[in-house]
């Protein structure tokens, strides 16, 4: 894959005439939601993660330039075979002054695998050798190859060659928390307690209104980064974020951290300020396959055959998505995509649908459905635009059930609906990633509780084979197979949209929608 589809420069400004840069250097943003942990171990959720690159930092980081380069780590080296790595640590310090060691790292990263933790993204880390039979509790957690050999050398061990394992360690999973941090990081936490490793610190944070965060005086590579200061609005409202905007009081608003309503959405495609950059992710409707009436694969196809994707696209989403008619998003093909399933086929949905009802022993009038999705105003159209789509097809009634996003994912997590709307954004730059959540039932993030041994068969394969042919066809069998008996259903690809002032400069994303700020620049306005 090329570089170029890693990390993606948002061009923000024209420049037409001379500019220079401001005394005042503070970057204005805002998010929708507050995060729901400060602890790289623990989150899943995108404004977490999106946070915690901006106050931690890993072995390695993707540059403003578009390279993987060292971060914490000033070198490394691989064994011949591709499956040691060791890790020599450049001097740097937490923001409380104390030294960032291996033993940092390999605390963190054991504690993830401990059975009886809580992180939504183990899988990431399970690569190291013994990390997912330790994860599984089948063996100890000190099996788990990953080894301080003293304060500044971390050597790992993997269980295969694997092509992605240093870009994983420039994701915030990999990230190491600092000492003491169980007893530190709590809901009501003071952030004087905390101590970071990235380019800034949490100055202050008044959940459901700001969050502050301040320059750290202590990051390896503070010389390098020019802003001292973000501060991010906590705004819950679409069309209020969007006129704080409008009324300058904040200097970009990404799709991701605060949602465009509606309305706007048609708006911005055609303007100077707006950027859409294609990422690794997709909107699917996920399907609770073990829970009655989408315990029947029929019936998930019969859904699935009736929704008109390319309709939400151009009515709501607005943003020239391109409808997902399979999991792997286009960024990660070389030729041109290919459909795996078939879109708005009404006739043959309404087959489906027939065997289902025969198969399942019940009438259409005594099927009851309810259809849960989160409060974003996008997801609400979109689940609007779904029921009435389903509902005109089969003649059926559908309930919905719109819940704050906090509750969608625990629901989802619970099992706790029928079928439901979500979504997904890789974390590394293999399409792997995107199936590895459907592996086992019991994963956090595999709404769907399904599982099947031919599918873990082949993935654990596409793990083992090293050479990138081979390795996508092992995935592309996965995934076929997958939506052959589909748990979920692809409904679009993401762009990434961004609107950003032009006094702003140099603001870029990754593959996995990560904002990055090393080279950002705020300029005064036009000298003329």
């Amino acid at each position: 894959m090329k570089r170029s589809y890693f990390l993606v420069l948002i061009l923000l400004l024209t420049f037409s005439c001379e500019k220079k840069e401001t005394a005042h250097k503070t970057l204005r943003t805002c998010i929708y939601s507050d995060p729901q942990s400060l602890d790289t171990r623990k989150v899943g959720d995108y404004i977490s993660s999106e946070v915690l690159f901006m106050l931690y930092r890993g072995l390695m980081h993707y540059s403003a330039s578009g390279e993987l380069k060292p971060s914490l780590c000033k070198r490394y080296e691989i064994s011949k075979d591709k499956k040691t790595y060791t890790f020599y640590l450049k001097k740097a310090f937490w923001s409380n002054k104390e030294p960032i060691d291996a033993y940092d790292f390999e605390r963190s990263w054991k504690k993830i695998l401990d059975p009886s933790f809580p992180s939504q993204y183990a899988e990431l880390l399970y690569p190291i050798k013994n990390a997912e039979r330790a994860k599984r509790g089948q063996i100890d957690i000190n099996e788990v190859k990953v080894k301080a050999i003293n304060s500044k050398i971390l050597k790992v061990e993997l269980e295969h060659p694997n092509p992605y394992f240093l870009f994983l360690t420039s994701f915030s999973s990999y990230f190491p928390m600092p000492k003491n941090i169980d007893e530190k990081i709590t809901f009501n936490q003071n952030v004087n307690n905390l101590a970071f490793s990235g380019p800034f610190i949490l100055d202050k944070w008044v959940r459901k209104s700001e969050i502050i965060l301040k320059k750290n005086p202590y990051f390896y590579n503070k010389d390098k980064i020019d802003i001292d200061a973000i501060h991010i609005s906590i705004i819950s409202n679409e069309e209020t974020a969007f006129q704080m905007y409008e009324n300058n009081e904040i200097d970009f608003l990404s799709s991701f951290l605060s949602p465009l309503a509606i309305e706007t959405l048609g708006k911005v495609k055609n303007r100077d300020d707006s950027k859409f950059i294609a990422i690794g992710g997709f909107s699917f409707l996920c399907f609770n396959t073990e829970k009655f009436p989408f315990n029947n694969k029929h019936l998930r196809k019969a859904f699935s055959l009736a929704i008109d994707r390319k309709k939400i696209v151009d009515n709501i989403t607005q943003l020239n998505e391109p409808i997902a008619l399979r999991c792997i998003p286009p960024i990660f093909l070389k030729g041109p995509n290919k459909g795996l399933i078939k879109n708005n086929e009404k006739e043959l949905a309404k087959k489906h649908f027939e065997k289902a009802l025969q198969e399942l022993g019940v009438s259409k009038d005594k099927l009851k459905i309810s259809f849960t999705f989160g409060s974003y105003v996008v997801h609400r159209k979109e689940a609007e635009a779904l029921k009435q789509m389903l509902e005109d097809t089969f003649k059926i009634s559908i309930k919905l059930n719109l819940v704050e996003d906090k509750i969608l994912f625990s629901k989802l997590n619970k099992k706790e609906y029928q079928f439901a709307l979500s979504r997904l954004i890789v974390r590394y730059n293999d399409p792997l990633n995107i199936f590895e959540r459907f592996k086992y039932k019991n994963h956090p993030k595999n709404y769907s509780s399904w599982q099947d041994d031919n599918f873990i068969d082949i993935l654990n394969l596409a793990k083992k084979e090293f050479d990138p042919e081979k390795r996508f066809r092992l995935i592309e069998a996965a995934e076929s197979l997958l939506l052959e008996d589909m748990p979920i259903t692809p409904m679009y690809f993401y762009n990434y949209t961004i609107l950003t002032k032009k006094n702003i400069k140099g603001i870029y994303t990754n593959i996995v929608g990560d904002l990055i700020f090393d080279n950002t620049k705020i300029l005064e306005e036009e000298i003329k």
